[in-house]
């Protein structure tokens, strides 16, 4: 039961060194922001998930309970989807564009907070 264990914990710290890898190439490799924001919140939020398995795994095998594990986990797949959300709209309202020239097709329309016109004073005649 042991070597078992072992087993599935090297198998799932494999999968996650195998997506920060693919994280860290895509970082690199991927021209401009719009692209580069999928490496970070979904290659590595994989990869973090993978080492925290491998990490409650680990822990069971030794008789504890993973609570700061669990924790990590929920914190993780909270907060990178949020973090990526915010950085797109940042990127949005300073008006970027990709290398390829291309604008996002979210620059056409108004941004959340473009949503509320103000009103035009009425014109005297």
């Amino acid at each position: 039961m042991q070597l078992v264990m072992e087993i599935l914990v090297s198998i799932f710290l494999l999968i996650g060194a195998f997506f920060i890898l693919v994280g860290g190439i895509g970082m690199v490799r991927l021209p401009d922001l719009f692209m580069r924001l999928h490496a970070p919140t979904k290659s590595s939020t994989l990869g973090l998930g993978s080492f925290l398995i491998a990490a409650i795994l680990f822990a069971a095998m030794n008789g504890r309970f993973g609570f700061a594990e669990i924790l990590i986990t929920l914190l993780v797949f909270i907060t990178a989807p949020v973090s990526a959300n915010l950085m797109a709209q940042a990127a949005l309202h300073l008006r970027l564009r990709s290398t390829g020239g291309e604008v996002p097709e979210a620059l056409e329309r108004p941004l959340p907070w473009q949503r509320h016109r103000t009103r035009r004073p009425v014109q005297k005649k």
